[in-house]
């Protein structure tokens, strides 16, 4: 196309190829390659450690196959590889767009590097995980750890980025099968002592080959059809068959056994009865059009049909990647959130399913723990990376929501750190600053401020300490945090606090050392969320909305507490709950703003935003969906601390904490505001709750007209996760305890679970 002298020799190639696809009926269009002998031979090969290895993987003997046949396969590759010194193109004669898949034909051993090899062409702008790329088990018949890691390293991680379709294929199913016939013998090999297993990270065999190989696993048996087809489509149910099947091989999956078992039969139902249509390709591949191969999907169709369900690999090593303790722990778990919204409905195994994925992601969690926060001896929250990830993974696979891992991931940092922040605030914060919360608000502003935090010049926000540069486009950061923030206490963070910064323009003699420990704390907090990679690409007017709602959160543990200590002068009524005499605002204004913002939901909801966003699908956003999105996460906020606050009444009023019910127009009618009693004053609340759900819903049917159907999809998630911290709290008091503390402190109210 870009020739500037006309090349006869091209000419005859074209004529030729298009009088060959005449003959074969293929009229009016060229292939991408032809000839594509090596190709079309060497495919499966490159995919299921070849034609010939894919059936006998599945069943086949080799009697099975004519020796003749099989002899001029392999005579058809050696002579390829031969004419090429080692490397093969497209055709017997062709040694460009090498593929380096076809090298495992002949070789065993890998080059190194493998990230940057796992392409199909040397000028490819992304690796990919379909054939050619390295993802297939020849990745693991080398002997060279550092070649492997780097191929499973690779692979996971793409993995957790982009776990949709590879840029080969238009269906998932077809690289997630080639992931998972090379981590089980990965995990095979590493059982029996293959590799140097000093030189294999705990975390990659521990963590992200299990996430990955459970989360494929999940989604595979809950996208079956009812037909027992996988998309309606032949080949793609032969890929989710020759999924499932090594699945099965693994010992923490034999719960599955009798659900997964009756899938692959389904499957293999539905291509009996499809056994006619093998040969007719369906159009499935991407080149530079789709296409389809009658070899490929007879191939996997027979090889899909054979298979038997394996044996459980039985080793010490991969069996305790799982151990009994923690089955008998999820068990218990599922006996409880079998009770609980909406799981109710769920089959026994998908709750155990979602809780094994929960697993590896709450040790983890774990892991982590203290990468922002110090360890609280004044806090008991000992349990609660144990629960997090689940209200991700259960609401995930509930309403089969296709979103990536690492987006996963970073929504139960979050929560990990909510839970936190509560903490923090409740404890160190405000023994830090007793007696002077207006100081610590002037903190709080000040790591929103121009000077002070900013997105230029970061470094990696996992390790920021100290509040970098915001230009955000906006003069002095959010500045006016407008009428959330002057229910918290805050007209104006510019003014009205003296900013805290190395003896200037408050303490003259500068901070303390318990004042500059919370500022350090805080300040990686803010960081974490304001340089977090996805937030950087956000567009301008959605990281101004981020900071304004993380600030207004953290203002509003301040003024939390203050409401707190004004509660603390309200009388007591025996058996009724305590009522605020003198509260700052009525309860709908309180539930609009402090309530609200003090749940960290509103901050939450638009980091989420930022996450499942690609930067430009918020480019363009209307006043009415921007205010649409504003008005649910109102609801939802509100609904979420309401639920919070019904199941902890009588354990609120214990502690002195604040709780909806306190306030006056929960007696309000019948005039003496002390009459009413707990059990009264809880219906009046369910009531409110019920009524914000019914609320958020009209709002989320509005979004639905104007959102991308995918973005709504994954809010919907959000939403249901939210929920069910709330459904949570209903069936059971989960509150975090601050130990010993007296009538006046108030109580940790955060997302975090904790079981008595």
């Amino acid at each position: 196309m870009n020739a500037t002298e006309w090349d006869d020799e091209s000419e005859a190639y074209l004529r030729m190829v298009f009088e060959r696809q005449s003959e074969a009926g293929h009229k009016g269009g060229f292939p991408s390659a032809y000839p594509s002998t090596i190709f079309e031979t060497s495919w499966v090969r490159v995919a299921m450690s070849s034609v010939l290895n894919t059936l006998l993987q599945s069943g086949f003997d080799k009697d099975d196959f004519l020796l003749a046949d099989v002899r001029s396969l392999t005579t058809l590759l050696e002579t390829g590889i031969k004419q090429g010194q080692g490397t093969v193109g497209w055709g017997m004669r062709e040694t460009s767009d090498l593929k380096l898949g076809a090298l495992t034909i002949s070789s065993p051993k890998l080059p190194s590097g493998c990230g940057r090899y796992c392409k199909d062409y040397l000028s490819a702008a992304s690796p990919g995980l379909g054939p050619g790329s390295g993802a297939d088990d020849s990745v693991f018949r080398g002997g060279c750890v550092l070649h492997i890691l780097k191929c499973a390293t690779f692979i996971t991680k793409t993995w957790s980025e982009n776990s949709g379709p590879d840029k080969w294929h238009t269906s998932a199913r077809y690289s997630t099968m080639l992931q998972v016939q090379a981590f089980v013998r990965f995990l095979k090999k590493w059982s029996e002592d293959e590799f140097d297993v000093e030189a294999i990270p705990k975390n990659l065999v521990y963590q992200d080959v299990p996430r990955m190989l459970l989360d494929i696993l999940a989604h595979t048996m809950n996208s079956q059809k009812d037909d027992g087809s996988w998309e309606s489509k032949r080949e793609v149910t032969a890929y989710a068959i020759l999924t499932l099947t090594p699945l099965l091989s693994l010992p923490w999956v034999d719960f599955l056994k009798p659900e997964c078992t009756a899938c692959i039969l389904r499957g293999k139902a539905y291509l009996e009865n499809h056994r006619k249509e093998w040969r007719e390709a369906e159009r499935i591949w991407i080149e530079k059009t789709v296409y389809g191969s009658p070899n490929l999907s007879q191939a996997y169709c027979l090889a899909a049909m054979k298979v038997v369900v394996p044996t459980t690999i039985i080793s010490a090593k991969i069996c305790d990647m799982f151990p009994l303790e923690m089955t008998k722990k999820m068990g218990k778990m599922a006996s409880f959130f079998a009770k609980v919204p909406p799981f109710p409905s769920a089959p026994n195994w998908k709750l155990q399913l979602s809780l094994l994925q929960s697993a590896s992601y709450s040790a983890a969690l774990k892991a982590h723990r203290y990468s922002i926060f110090p360890p609280l001896m004044e806090a008991s929250d000992e349990k609660y990376q144990n629960y997090i990830p689940f209200t991700w993974i259960g609401c995930k696979d509930h309403l089969s929501t296709p979103i990536t891992p690492k987006c996963l991931w970073d929504m139960m940092l979050v929560s990990m750190y909510n839970f936190q922040v509560d903490a923090f605030m409740e404890t160190s914060a405000r023994d830090c600053y007793a007696g002077r919360l207006n100081d610590l608000k002037g903190l709080i502003c000040g790591l929103f401020s121009e000077d002070s935090m900013g997105y230029e010049s970061m470094t990696k926000y996992e390790h920021a300490t100290t509040p970098k540069k915001m230009t955000n486009g906006v003069k002095n950061g959010v500045g006016n945090v407008g009428q959330s923030g002057r229910e918290n206490g805050i007209a104006n963070c510019n003014d009205d606090y003296a900013m805290e910064s190395n003896g200037e323009n408050g303490h003259t003699n500068g901070l303390t050392d318990q004042d500059e420990h919370v500022k350090k704390v805080l300040t990686k907090f803010v960081n974490f969320a304001l340089q977090h990679p996805k937030v950087l690409a956000s567009p301008a007017p959605m990281r101004q909305w981020l900071a304004h709602e993380l600030q207004t959160f953290l203002l509003a543990h301040i003024t939390h507490m203050e409401d707190c200590d004004s509660l603390a002068f309200s009388a007591s009524s025996g058996a009724k709950a305590i009522t605020w005499s003198k509260p700052r605002t009525t309860f709908f204004k309180w539930v609009r703003t402090t309530s609200a913002d003090h749940t960290s939901c509103p901050y939450s909801f638009v980091f989420y935003l930022c996450l499942i966003g690609n930067g430009s699908n918020w480019l363009e956003m209307s006043i009415q969906k921007r205010y649409a999105l504003e008005d649910a996460c109102r609801h939802l906020a509100a609904m979420c601390r309401q639920y919070n606050d019904l199941g902890s009444v009588s354990r609120d009023q214990n502690e002195g904490n604040l709780n909806s019910v306190n306030f006056p127009e929960f007696s309000s009618e019948y005039g003496d505001v002390s009459a009413a009693s707990i059990d009264t004053k809880r219906q009046g609340l369910l009531a409110v709750a019920e009524y914000e759900s019914r609320c958020l819903g009209r709002v989320l049917g509005e979004l639905e007209l104007s959102m991308d159907a995918r973005l709504m999809e994954k809010l919907r998630l959000l939403i249901q996760v939210t929920d069910l911290y709330g459904q949570i709290y209903v069936v059971r008091d989960i509150g975090i305890r601050r130990e010993e503390e007296g009538p006046d402190r108030g109580v940790m109210k955060g997302v975090a679970l904790q079981w008595t």
